[in-house]
């Protein structure tokens, strides 16, 4: 008998068939068991009863063979594409039988933490709001193919293995490349150029990778990048054009094939009035100085907090939730963007931004061989190791331009997801390839922040440490700290994850001392040091900001203590909850950390 998927029950309703799939849930009601049998095209309810039903476990795999039969009026259950039948089973064969599940797996929602989530993706990918995702995602890479065809447009396939890193600065991976250095793809942006010169139309959808150290919401080191370029434009303004044509192909394509997806997550692609607004960054810098005081006017990019802010201005201005700001400085981009001829300090390249954050990147470029081989001098990229790429340049290019989306962003910003790493089936980040690379644990409940507490006294009682232990309210500052525990506030042992280049490190102050970034990078003799982000805290350490502890031996991180926190004969501290303290001699605390002091 020919195998019947489940969303073709319907069709058959009083013939035998043979179903075969994975049981989502079970039911026992008395010597009666209810099975959701689950297969590509959707699930079934089956209905059966003796020890081969009842034994069975969820994601076990079986095959039915059974009688379909139309359910009583008061038991069709709406929500299911199936559920006007049910399958009255004849026969059940276990195919495999599913061990017992780390998660709950039946309800509408995984209430799962992210990490959880992640660590147990072959299994959390079955659950149909996870499948969701990837529809949705599936179409939205489809339709930007389809978008560019219909455009006249080829595909072609760049490589992964390039040997000059043509998008500048150190977030690059290097490969050892046999006896040679080699790096991976940041883009495929110097072969989509190469290839405008053959096809005059090209794109391409392509794995990238970026080195980026930091742990957000919306980064990963892996990407999809769909790329296109295309050639004979008359003004950059040409190439706005065609992204603004592609995306909202996309979000049509999204709402004729995901109607069901988007109404899974309560939601709908983002909403376009009639044209996407389109501002210069100083333009858009002022918009958001003006609405909320934010003064990045100078800068060279947003923050974050500008990006929602300027999306919230298109929307509630210009009916768009999307918005693209243009010119950026033009040293801020890479060296084949081109200059505005009106004002060479700003370019015309642009960026799409959607719902908070940015989903395109795209621009006119240089096609003049002359000046591309000065700004690639300019910006530090060495011409011979490019030289495939100058060539087409050299044999004639006409004026051309491109742009990038991020399917992953696209896919977070459709379905407003909180994580972008829920947007990619096998999500790559610093603490992540398939299992989770931190020596150092997730704690992500509260029992679990009870371990780096209980830890620390376990230190201090086994070196004969003496000290105090405090439970307080939670507090989420140093004078709030200070106050419960009856301390100074110069006495708080603040500990500031911060990042050195792709390295992490802990830095020790007085809590009320601010830190000087700079010239603590030029007493360690870092390069630079940035302010970790809350989220690159948490990846690392498994903490929340404000209650990492001073210990950094505890968190393998290298510690530095700031010299004025020696005023102190005793220090107070946040011992991994905000809701617990630790008071203890200075001099107990840099004999047992050993770490570098480093003097004011």
């Amino acid at each position: 008998m020919e195998r019947t998927l489940a969303k073709d029950t319907v069709k058959k309703i009083g013939e035998k068939v043979r179903l075969a799939g994975w049981v989502n849930t079970k039911r026992d009601h008395g010597k009666i068991t209810f099975i959701d049998l689950r297969d590509r095209s959707g699930m079934v309810q089956i209905v059966g009863s003796g020890s081969e039903f009842s034994s069975l476990s969820p994601e076990s795999v079986v095959e039915v063979v059974g009688v379909v039969k139309r359910r009583p009026d008061n038991l069709v259950n709406p929500k299911l594409e199936t559920g006007k039948v049910e399958i009255g089973a004849e026969k059940i064969t276990l195919l495999s039988k599913a061990h017992e599940l780390p998660i709950d797996m039946g309800g509408e929602d995984l209430n799962v933490s992210l990490p959880t989530l992640l660590d147990n993706r072959s299994l959390t990918m079955r659950h149909p709001k996870q499948k969701a995702i990837f529809k949705v995602q599936e179409v939205v890479i489809d339709a930007f193919r389809r978008a560019l065809k219909e455009k006249d447009f080829i595909e072609f396939q760049a490589p992964s293995i390039i040997p000059e890193i043509p998008e500048g600065g150190a977030e690059v991976f290097e490969v050892k490349y046999f006896d040679h250095k080699a790096f991976l793809a940041q883009s495929p942006q110097l072969y989509k150029q190469i290839m405008v010169g053959v096809y005059e139309r090209v794109f391409s959808v392509n794995k990238t990778f970026r080195a980026e150290p930091s742990v957000t919401t919306r980064h990963l080191t892996e990407v999809v990048s769909l790329d296109a370029e295309f050639g004979f434009i008359d003004t950059w303004l040409d190439v706005v054009e065609m992204a603004e044509y592609t995306i909202k192909y996309i979000f049509d394509a999204i709402n004729k094939e995901c109607s069901k997806e988007l109404e899974m997550f309560s939601v709908a692609v983002p909403e376009i009035k009639d044209k996407i607004p389109l501002l210069k960054l100083r333009e858009a810098q002022e918009i958001v100085y003006k609405r909320i005081g934010l003064d990045e006017r100078s800068e060279k990019d947003f923050s974050p907090e500008g990006e929602r802010e300027i999306c919230k201005w298109a929307y509630e201005e210009k009916g768009s939730e999307l918005v693209f700001i243009s010119h950026y400085p033009t040293k801020a981009r890479p060296f084949y963007t081109y200059p505005d001829p009106d004002d060479p300090e700003f370019n015309q390249g642009f960026d799409l931004m959607g719902r908070g954050f940015e989903w395109l990147t795209g621009g006119r470029r240089i096609e003049n061989y002359e000046l591309l081989v000065k700004h690639a001098k300019e910006w530090k990229v060495d011409s011979n190791k490019i030289d495939l790429y100058l060539q087409a340049f050299k044999y004639g290019m006409p004026p051309e331009g491109g742009f990038a989306f991020g399917a992953e962003r696209i896919t977070q910003g459709i379905l407003k997801l909180p994580n972008i790493r829920e947007a990619t089936p096998f999500p790559r980040d610093m603490e992540r390839v398939d299992i989770r690379l931190s020596k150092v644990q997730d704690y992500n409940s509260k029992s679990e922040g009870e371990d780096v507490f209980e830890k620390i006294v376990k230190i201090l009682e086994k070196n004969g440490v003496e000290f105090e232990k405090y439970e307080h309210e939670p507090v989420f500052t140093s004078g709030q700290a200070a106050k419960v525990r009856g301390t100074d506030i110069h006495q708080g042992a603040k500990a500031l994850v911060l990042q050195a280049g792709k390295e992490f490190i802990l830095y020790v102050l007085p809590a009320d001392l601010q830190a000087d970034l700079e010239k603590l990078a030029g007493k360690i003799k870092a390069k630079k040091l940035t302010m970790a982000s809350k989220e690159s805290v948490k990846a690392k350490t498994g903490l929340e900001v404000g209650s990492v502890p001073p210990l950094g031996s505890i968190l393998n991180l290298k510690t530095y203590v700031d010299s004025r926190l020696s005023d102190n004969k005793e220090i107070a501290f946040n011992a991994g909850r905000h809701d617990r303290s630790i008071k203890m001699k200075y001099s107990d605390f840099i004999e047992l950390e050993k770490s570098q002091v480093v003097e004011d």
